[in-house]
């Protein structure tokens, strides 16, 4: 789900982002079913194998469809998550009951039966898990009937009994139950301290960018339409992108880093920011520091969180901004794809954005004038693929610009 802006119109401008939480379960989702589709190599090949000897045809498609049919749930990012999540949780399902309908009360089934309340749980909700719980008990008592009645056509297991059988599943039940509660009490504080986390960290952003341009009086909502304006522009360029390495992989984290691009203006003097009419030249180059001060301070900061995307982002975007993509720009003169992806989004946003708004320094342009100025310096200001995107979603910009 994107994130979405909160009274644009008022004081209490507030950016409502995406549960950190969905996040955590897709990276959750990925590295248990990767895991998964890596140890049924093996079992897929060994169970077709077996089945051609036995001429079993039927059974080999079978086996060849639900390993592909993992697989592409697994690994299938164009497939929505919740979907995703919840063709995971059947597949393991039907699996444990496959195995156990087929050979047996082996370790096989009972342990994809074990692993699906505890993944429905995580990546559902506690609703999916209770539910999943119920359907194994029943699941267990059906099969224990069959096997009462002789309908099964297990392997003979010497001593194996019905009443062997109900103590080995209501065992299996109970400790399912307990496991399941205590990775819901694991759960719930990770999913607490996550939201925690997520709102501290826009509380820090917030503040910081606005203690660092007090002295715009739109600085809350300027921030805010950057930050929804590289959400538009990082999620169509996705898309539209030629290769991997021009795509965005944390919209969130870039969001939150791009509302601190022009941080570095609280070293710049108070009499030209807000300054009436032409520039010299001397106090152009002033301005023009705002790159490297707003580099220094987030770097200062990464002192104290070395790892942290966040401020690695934030720290490209405040340096490289003005950077162009023929090299003409300023601090470095550094040109195409040398250029983080990051600071060439935030190249054109913050373009599109002063040619928007009111601004000091210059008339209001108006959205279909800043439309043609981008295409026109499209491989001179900007990234012609950015400016590629940015077309494709021009209408999302209007109903975000304040004209």
């Amino acid at each position: 789900m994107p994130a979405t802006l909160l009274n644009q119109d008022s004081e209490q401008i507030k950016l409502a982002l995406p549960s950190a939480v969905i996040a955590w379960r897709k990276t959750v989702f990925e590295r248990i079913f990767s895991i998964l589709s890596l140890i049924c190599i093996p079992v897929y090949i060994t169970s077709v194998y077996l089945c051609i000897t036995m001429s079993y045809w039927e059974l080999v498609i079978f086996d060849t469809f639900a390993y592909a049919a993992f697989l592409t749930v697994t690994f299938g990012s164009f497939i929505p998550l919740k979907i995703r999540f919840f063709i995971g949780c059947v597949m393991t399902y039907f699996i444990g009951v496959a195995f156990l309908l087929a050979i047996g009360p082996s370790g096989a089934g009972f342990f994809w039966l074990f692993i699906y309340p505890l993944i429905s749980f995580s990546l559902l909700g506690n609703k999916a898990g209770y539910i999943a719980q119920i359907i194994n008990f029943f699941t267990l008592a059906v099969i224990g009937l069959f096997f009462y009645h002789q309908m099964l056509l297990w392997p003979e297991i010497e001593g194996y009994t019905f009443f062997i059988w109900c103590v080995v599943s209501i065992n299996f039940m109970a400790t399912n139950i307990f496991v399941m509660s205590i990775s819901g009490y694991l759960l719930s504080v990770t999913e607490k301290n996550l939201q925690q986390t997520q709102s501290s960290r826009y509380a820090f952003v917030v503040g910081l960018a606005t203690l660092s341009e007090s002295y715009n009086p739109d600085i809350k909502s300027h921030i805010h339409r950057v930050a929804m304006y590289v959400q538009i522009l990082a999620t169509q360029l996705a898309k539209t992108a030629s290769s991997h390495n021009e795509m965005v992989e944390k919209i969130d984290d870039l969001m939150l880093a791009s509302m601190l691009h022009d941080v570095g203006m609280r070293e710049v003097p108070e009499r030209l920011l807000c300054y009436k009419g032409k520039i010299s030249l001397d106090d152009f180059e002033e301005i023009k520091r705002h790159c490297v001060s707003g580099s220094s301070l987030l770097k200062g900061l990464q002192n104290y969180h070395s790892n942290g995307e966040l401020l690695l982002m934030a720290r490209d975007m405040a340096l490289y901004h003005h950077e162009n993509w023929d090299g003409s720009g300023y601090p470095q003169n550094m040109m195409g794809t040398l250029i983080p992806l990051g600071a060439r989004l935030m190249r054109l946003i913050d373009v599109y954005d002063g040619m928007t708004s009111e601004r000091s320094y210059q008339q209001v342009m108006g959205h279909n004038a800043a439309i043609e100025f981008i295409k026109q310096q499209s491989g001179i200001l900007f990234d012609p693929s950015v400016v590629n995107a940015f077309l494709h979603v021009t209408e999302d910009f209007a109903t975000l610009n304040p004209e």
